[in-house]
């Protein structure tokens, strides 16, 4: 159910205006999607206390349960899925709150699918508001409680709480920072200034590096390597914290880059394992493992004695490269590796959406690959393995909406195909 739910999670935010968020976010064809997707280091935008604030998701439900855990029945359609709270909790305090408590709210836009404003429909995109005036300085953690509405035979629900988007809410203190990056080859280190607001008085400073150690406690960061810095002050009764501050080192081209392999556990054993495979580094690389809720789980090249999760990997080469890994996925499962074993790949396409009379499967990677093509109904209208360079007649299909699904032994993918004749 986790992976049914960690799409599901971020129907609870999105806007566009004070006011209802418009559902006009272009998701191509895939069968669902996130926008922003915390799984691609994306997130909610930072607050300021006492000011306007308002971010955006967008979500497309996906038609089949199986588009999100390959677990189900492939025609198992998402009956509906409904918000049922929110909890923002303060990570340094761990105090609970909901929006009201931090001057925010919630406002779903479901299309007036259904009377209960944050319940959504399979197979619909629709966008929820995050708005207000937050009132609380703080990096905030949001919990997310959900139902999802499924039936086999008969109607069952399931809750689920699932931890995603950190909410970064800060006091107006600051007006610029500015960074001047560094150049190794004239000897020049970085800085980092920072101008506050005038309304700003008796504060004090932290700067760490991206290893958590402090680098400095002045207003301004001076001499700094190349690297990622966070800034934290502390004015009067407010602690904020300013992010992802990088000094680039102009010297150098960076060609740091990552690939791994994990190793899923077995019946919640805890022996998965994350096998880091470092390439480009100059120099020692340093790394730095944090788990779904940014808490730090390591600090060697690979992971291990892990339960099922997701874990993201900050690698840092002594020039100051960084290179990401975010949202590495740990399951219950069997060793996946996480470029040449997926069997069914995500990076493939349909040619041409809209079909008229034939489309064609573009991409690579494809061994031992199922086939099953379905239409808005959840009825199975092919099932065969994947033949590669193959063109589908569609030339005697009812025109509408079809869900085309690669299975393989590791994944399963879809793609929703359009016929228009």
């Amino acid at each position: 159910m986790n992976k049914f739910y960690s799409v599901i999670f971020a129907i609870a935010f999105s806007s566009a205006a004070f006011g209802q968020c418009e559902v006009d976010f272009d998701f191509g064809d895939v069968g669902f999607g996130i926008s922003p997707d915390p799984t691609l280091g994306e997130t909610l935008e930072p607050g300021i206390v006492n000011m306007d604030y308002l971010d955006v998701i967008h979500i497309l439900i996906p038609a089949f349960a199986s588009d999100i855990d390959p677990a189900y029945p492939p025609t198992l359609p998402i009956d509906s899925v409904t918000l049922e709270s929110v909890v923002l909790t303060d990570t340094v305090t761990l105090i609970e709150y909901s929006p009201e408590d931090l001057g925010l709210e919630l406002l779903c836009n479901n299309l007036d699918d259904s009377p209960l404003s944050c319940s959504f429909l399979g197979a619909v995109q629709y966008c929820v508001a995050l708005q207000g005036v937050p009132n609380s300085a703080a990096v905030y953690r949001i919990d997310l409680n959900v139902i999802g509405w499924l039936t086999i035979f008969e109607p069952f629900s399931t809750p689920a709480v699932f931890s995603g988007f950190i909410l970064n809410v800060q006091c107006d203190l600051v007006d610029t920072i500015v960074v001047a990056d560094a150049d190794s080859d004239e000897g020049v280190l970085g800085t980092i200034d920072v101008t506050l607001n005038e309304s700003t008085t008796d504060a004090t400073f932290s700067w760490t590096d991206a290893n958590g150690n402090v680098v400095g406690t002045d207003e301004d960061l001076t001499n700094a390597a190349a690297g990622n810095y966070m800034l934290a002050i502390v004015s009067g009764e407010c602690t904020s914290y300013f992010e992802n501050n990088v000094v680039v080192d102009l010297a150098f081209d960076c060609a740091l880059a990552a690939d791994y392999v994990t190793t899923g556990e077995v019946d919640g054993n805890g022996a998965g394992s994350i096998d880091v495979t470092v390439s480009g580094a100059n120099g020692q690389s340093t790394f730095l493992w944090t788990d779904n809720n940014g808490v730090t789980v390591g600090t060697d090249e690979d992971l291990t004695n892990l339960f099922s999760g997701s874990y993201s990997l900050l690698v840092t080469d002594e020039d100051g490269c960084v290179f990401e890994l975010i949202g590495i996925v740990v399951d219950n499962d069997e060793s996946i590796d996480n470029v040449n074993d997926f069997n069914a790949e995500d990076s493939w396409s349909l040619l041409p959406n809209p079909a008229n009379e034939s489309f064609s499967i573009q991409g690579e990677l494809f061994v031992d690959t199922k086939l099953t093509i379905l239409d808005v109904s959840g009825r199975v209208v092919l099932t065969q393995m994947f033949t590669p360079n193959y063109n589908w007649d569609v030339s005697m299909w009812n025109e509408g909406v079809y869900f085309i699904q690669l299975a393989g032994k590791h994944r399963t993918s879809t793609r929703r195909l359009v016929v228009q004749h």
